[in-house]
This record gives structure tokens, sequence and C-alpha cells, in this order.
């Protein structure tokens, strides 16, 4: 059984890895151990009014998001889980411009990493408690 300190320890990696790491892709598919498909998530998201460039960003994450929980331990599904939580909550709290913009600062601006990384822990403790 996890603890709450444990898995707030993995949300904070996790959720603070992805936003340092979201627009940087080069090179990243050829590391993703999951089976993400991008293009496939873009269209998705285009087919729900997007704009391609907005559907990426999103896309990037949840890619990234994908990764980044399974090398800290989580099963693919858990994973899964855990970044469609995440995606749900910020698309609902934040424009895509917004989302991105807070994924920039998160390096220098400690509010900005905690307000992101509530989010994941609120989501985390959905899968610990379900």
């Amino acid at each position: 059984m996890f603890t709450k300190s444990f898995s707030s320890s993995i949300i904070n990696i996790t959720v603070i890895s992805m936003t340092f790491l979201l627009m940087t892709t080069e090179g990243f598919a050829q590391s993703n151990k999951s089976s993400f498909n991008k293009q496939q998530c873009i269209q998705n998201l285009a087919k729900q009014g997007l704009k391609t460039t907005q559907a990426s960003v999103w896309c990037n994450y949840e890619e990234k998001c994908l990764v980044e929980s399974q090398n800290e331990g989580l099963s693919k599904e858990s994973a899964q889980t855990v970044c469609k939580c995440t995606i749900s909550e910020f698309r609902n709290k934040y424009t895509t411009e917004k989302f991105k913009q807070l994924t920039q600062q998160v390096n220098n601006n400690r509010k900005v990493a905690r307000e992101l990384r509530e989010v994941g822990e609120m989501c985390f403790e959905k899968i610990l408690f379900e």
C-alpha cells in the first residue's frame, strides 16, 4: 500500500518532470515505453474542436505523462488513469494557451509548480482509493 508521502513524492516528481519536458519532444519517440499514438490523440482532439497546434500541446503532455508515470512505477493502466484525469482537470481549468504558459513557468514559479502538482496529487489519490 502506498503512503500519502510516497504518493505525493511520485506525483511531485512526475508532474514537475512532465511540465519541464512538455515542449521538448525531439527524440522522445525512441524512449516511449507506452503504445501511445500521438497522431491518433491529435485527431481525436481535433474532432472535439481543437486546432492541431492546441491538440499537440495536450497530446505532448499526455505522452510525457504516460512515460514519466510508468517510469515512476505506475502500471500502464494506472498511468493512463492519472494522465487522463490530469488532462481533464487542466482542460477544465485552463485554456490551452494558459496551460502552455504555466508549464513554461513551472521552473521559476513555485506557486505554479504547486498548483499543477496539486492536480496530479488529486488524480493519483483517486486511483489509490478506488
